[in-house]
């Protein structure tokens, strides 16, 4: 069973989202057969309903696949969470195992990632996938004290995967994480300095600049060289033309890896 404290804590945080009219902790009573019983029952303003669940296991796929069909049977949207300690550590490179690959698929390339610190403080995060060049490996890192801002169940179809489907998916991603995301450089750029205005060196490098060198699998400091070596190897496994990923999944891929070089390009002032 999870702990009481963190339950009680993840209530309160759905509760806090402006798109949450109640969130609880007890079974949902308007469904009498539940196979799959969530942690937080959530509902929004919308009306809308979410069963999110945190794995203290490792889960099998079917067993994830089964609960992704019953709840989209019912429209209730679902989101799985991970204990912390089943997830990789910020920084590590791994061969993710097959649940872990599901996952990250359902949820945009992360995992939400729920857990205790050593001062027993809750905290929620996000646990990225960033491919490397190497077959099947994948460099992690953490996005940490993630907000949740907004709350709402979306259709999500995925192909050629293991959870293969049309399911009904809780959406918590934070608006300011999302315009981070998907960044637009035509409305961003008058934020910058450029190397005649204002050096980068002089600057402190920002959150959403380590970001992006994380998500090209490099250092803090990377130099203009090992960007570009970076931005080609990745771009040639994820392109959609040579890419064994969906289709889909390898467009909103290379977009976001377009956004990330030409940010850091435009912050360091490099041509």
């Amino acid at each position: 069973m999870l702990d009481a404290t963190l339950l009680n804590w993840l209530k309160m945080t759905f509760e806090a989202a402006v798109d949450v009219r109640l969130a609880r902790i007890e079974p949902d009573e308007s469904l009498v057969f539940q196979p799959h019983v969530a942690d937080v029952v959530v509902e929004t303003w919308m009306g809308a309903r979410l069963y999110v669940y945190c794995l203290q296991e490792p889960p099998k796929v079917r067993d994830l696949r089964a609960t992704l069909r019953e709840n989209t049977r019912h429209g209730i949207g679902t989101l799985f969470m991970a204990m912390d300690k089943l997830l990789p550590a910020h920084d590590d490179t791994v061969k993710p195992s097959d649940w872990q690959t599901a996952l990250f698929l359902l949820q945009d390339n992360w995992i939400y990632s729920v857990g205790v610190d050593a001062r027993g403080a809750c905290f929620l995060r996000q646990v990225h996938f960033t491919p490397t060049a190497q077959a099947d490996e994948y460099r992690c890192w953490h996005l940490n004290d993630f907000k949740i801002e907004t709350v709402v169940v979306r259709q999500r179809e995925l192909l050629e995967t293991a959870l293969k489907g049309r399911w009904a998916m809780g959406d918590i991603a934070s608006p300011s994480y999302k315009r981070r995301i998907n960044y637009e450089r035509t409305t961003q750029r008058f934020h910058y300095s450029t190397k005649q205005t204002h050096p980068a060196s002089s600057r402190p490098p920002s959150d959403r600049l380590l970001d992006y060198y994380h998500m090209l699998g490099l250092g803090d400091k990377p130099s203009e060289r090992e960007v570009k070596a970076a931005f080609r190897r990745m771009a040639l496994q994820v392109h959609p033309d040579v890419s064994a990923l969906p289709r889909s999944e390898a467009e909103r891929r290379i977009k976001e890896l377009n956004e990330a070089y030409e940010y850091i390009k435009d912050y360091h002032g490099w041509g």
